[in-house]
């Protein structure tokens, strides 16, 4: 079983940013984290599982400090059976990283970051609305290896309208003078709500930079094992787990879990949680739900999808066109990229 953390706090909202987190609420930290743990005391009272991962996701994680964690991580231990190889990890921003908070967590059992650089361009930067710079990506890069913990990995966003071939090769080569086994690559994705919108239609970039992607961390050991995650030595087991279709907990205001035949959802609001952190929403799952996710998930990455899932025939035009492969019982995308088309023709 894995387990999903939310922190939905953050210094402040960056422009294409469309998931449920809110600056300028720390008077509600305290409350929150208290709500936080009875929602986790009852959720992991429910399932017996043996908890093989961790992901503390946001907002940002690190804008609550290590005294926080050690409340959650109390409880989690307390409410539940945590495997002693469990993957934990914690979002992170490059200007919030310190050496107290890094060496904190790291005492807790996080052994897993993953850094939000987006980029190392200032104007790219500006352009996110970020609020860090390539200096503070390396130091706090640093200070992460510095305290132990092994495996770090970033994100970086392109598609801007700052990008270009040679850009795209240049934030390639900085990623990879960095000591991570993992990286992830998002195309530039604006939501109609979001503070970039506007200022996105008045310069789209109307070219996309996928193979350039691919191919740039190809040439710097990077292999991909799903569209927009690579490897360099680390496969995140949580993301293994989600891609899978596996069951899953979400603990805090707006997370999501899947239990059984059903879709769990909390109370995105961070007040509202705070007042009933017990109180969810149900989404009842059919057959057809989960044969849709399972197979739109599986052939975004390597995992693929079962054979016993689709038409025979048309798994044989895949295979002759060589669209796909086959893995033991399992269908498997040749192009990642291809993967939603592809799912969308099998249905």
């Amino acid at each position: 079983m894995i387990l999903y953390i939310h922190i939905p706090f953050c210094t402040s909202k960056c422009g294409y940013c469309a998931f449920n987190s809110y600056d300028n609420q720390d008077t509600l930290k305290e409350p929150y984290i208290k709500a936080l743990s009875k929602d986790l005391e009852y959720a992991l009272g429910q399932n017996s599982a043996v908890i093989d991962s961790i992901f503390f996701g946001g907002g940002t994680p690190n804008s609550i400090g290590v005294k926080d964690y050690a409340t959650i991580f109390q409880t989690i231990h307390q409410s539940a059976k945590v495997h002693s190889d469990c993957e934990i990890t914690a979002e992170a921003n490059p200007d919030l990283i310190s050496k107290q908070w890094c060496d904190g967590l790291k005492s807790l059992g996080l052994n897993r970051i993953s850094m939000g650089v987006q980029s190392f361009f200032a104007d790219k930067l500006q352009f996110l609305q970020r609020e860090h710079n390539d200096k503070e990506v390396f130091n706090a890069i640093d200070t992460t290896a510095q305290s132990g913990i092994e495996n770090i990995s970033i994100d970086l966003i392109y598609d801007t309208p700052q990008d270009n071939k040679d850009r795209i090769f240049q934030e390639i080569q900085n990623a990879s003078k960095l000591p991570i086994n993992h990286l992830s690559a998002y195309s530039l994705s604006i939501e109609k709500d979001t503070k970039l919108a506007g200022l996105y239609e008045q310069n789209p970039q109307k070219y996309c930079f996928f193979e350039e992607i691919r191919d740039a961390l190809k040439q710097q050991g990077f292999s991909q094992y799903e569209v927009s995650n690579y490897t360099r030595g680390y496969k995140v087991k949580h993301n293994l787990a989600y891609w899978a279709a596996q069951e899953y907990i979400g603990c805090g205001a707006g997370a999501v879990g899947r239990i059984g035949d059903y879709r769990i959802y909390s109370h995105s609001s961070i007040k509202t949680y705070i007042q009933n952190p017990l109180e969810k929403r149900k989404e009842f799952l059919s057959a057809k739900d989960f044969r849709l996710e399972s197979i739109f998930l599986g052939l975004r990455c390597e995992i693929g999808v079962a054979k016993s899932l689709l038409n025979a025939g048309k798994i044989n035009i895949l295979l002759a066109e060589n669209k796909c492969h086959l893995k033991g019982d399992r269908l498997v995308a040749n192009d990642y990229f291809l993967a939603d088309e592809i799912a969308l023709w099998l249905l």
